[in-house]
């Protein structure tokens, strides 16, 4: 073989190579921004948040753990926390609030009329202040509505996609009754956001029960009376690193391990996004700017999935075609695809969050598990070692 042969091989060696890292590193989706990456952040409010100098110390400590977004409940005249979040490289969902209550919702006794009509009036109104800042991700307009909100909810939602279609728009949903959920289904948000905190003070380690909704769904079950609702939008979860001291309602802060088996559940509940309440501490809960040790734990998390952030962005959850060898509830597998596409991915977690675990996967189908993040690879029925409350995530190869 003479020199120029080898040297056009080894050109065509590293394209091919190239192109794989680049199909497995790019977005998934050629829409709309909200929809490219998979986002990371906390949610925040300017009522405890020290204004600009909060908002930098905020981006600052979030940044450098590779995280990239927050949801702020903040008033559209805060112009100087949305050029803090753009020089930062940051993205900022918009939580108008105090806006909505004097111009859709009412307050102080004032009310509004529930027509289509206000609800573009109210959306304009909003949007015109800060459609033009470049860190604006989306909207969050609304945070657990009840089925009695759905003609506002719906007309609202609405509104705000004809004002900006290119942005998120969507609220905080909660609960697993009809009249909730309904409120997806019907009210068209383009992005799901749920509130998930499974951690009462009766809460053993380890044991995702949902208390924290009243609720005896498992926090994947949970998960799945929202996601099967999607219809291909995104799907962001808000997970509990809070405790509350409130009579009647008293939450528990998670573990590092339990917070590190919610991150990698969601990834395998096919999660475009992963947002922590709250960022500030208020009221009787520590916030996780305060709370180095849960900080740290989402911000190891947000590193180890920096390298395939783009490609975890539009992977969908299906009916499980690879599953867990033993019967062990301790042991998660799920499967994910996007779309049509016949490329597969297994997320495999231990939900002990005391012990390491040996997990092994099983198919019908032939195939093998490719670690997304270190390259080895698993044969079906290979024995896993994986830490506690640690996840991993694979692709299918032949």
């Amino acid at each position: 073989m003479n020199w120029t042969t080898r040297i056009q091989l080894g050109l065509a060696l590293t394209g091919l190579l190239l192109l794989g890292l680049l199909r497995e590193s790019q977005a998934a989706s050629t829409g709309p921004g909200y929809r490219d990456t998979f986002w990371m952040g906390v949610f925040a409010s300017t009522v405890v948040l020290d204004g600009p100098q909060g908002m930098r110390h905020l981006v600052q400590a979030l940044g450098a753990r590779k995280m990239n977004a927050a949801i702020v409940q903040m008033q559209g005249q805060d112009k100087d926390l949305f050029r803090v979040a753009e020089r930062g490289g940051f993205k900022l969902l918009f939580a108008p609030a105090y806006e909505l209550d004097r111009n859709w919702w009412g307050d102080g006794g004032r009310t509004f009329p529930d027509t289509p009509e206000q609800a573009r009036k109210a959306a304009r109104e909003v949007v015109g202040r800060v459609q033009g800042e470049r860190s604006l991700l989306g909207y969050v307009l609304y945070d657990e509505p009840g089925a009695e909100l759905k003609s506002r909810v719906c007309k609202i939602t609405e509104a705000f996609r004809e004002a900006d279609p290119a942005r998120a728009v969507t609220g905080v949903f909660i609960g697993t009754d009809e009249g909730r959920q309904s409120l997806v289904r019907e009210c068209r948000p383009n992005v799901v956001l749920i509130d998930v905190y499974p951690f009462t003070q009766e809460s053993k380690p380890g044991d995702f029960t949902m208390r924290g909704f009243f609720s005896d769904l498992d926090f994947v079950d949970y998960v799945r009376t929202y996601s099967r609702y999607l219809e291909g939008r995104p799907l962001w979860v808000l997970l509990q690193t809070h405790g509350t001291d409130w009579e009647g309602y008293k939450l528990r802060e998670p573990s590092r391990a339990e917070l590190r088996a919610m991150n990698w559940m969601a990834l395998g509940e096919g999660a475009d996004g992963i947002f922590y309440f709250h960022w500030s501490s208020f009221q009787t809960w520590r916030g996780l700017g305060d709370n180095p040790e849960l900080l740290d734990e989402a911000g190891d998390f947000s590193e180890r999935i920096q390298p395939i952030k783009g490609l975890l962005a539009g992977l969908e959850r299906v009916s499980d075609e690879f599953f867990p060898q033993s019967k062990d509830p301790r042991h998660y597998v799920s499967t994910l695809r996007r779309g049509s596409s016949a490329e597969e991915y297994v997320v495999v977690v231990n939900r002990d969050v005391q012990r390491s675990q040996d997990i092994a996967v099983t198919s019908a189908k032939p195939a093998r598990l490719r670690d997304l993040l270190n390259g080895r690879v698993f044969a079906l029925g290979e024995a896993i070692r994986v830490g506690p409350g640690d996840g991993r995530i694979f692709r299918v190869v032949p």
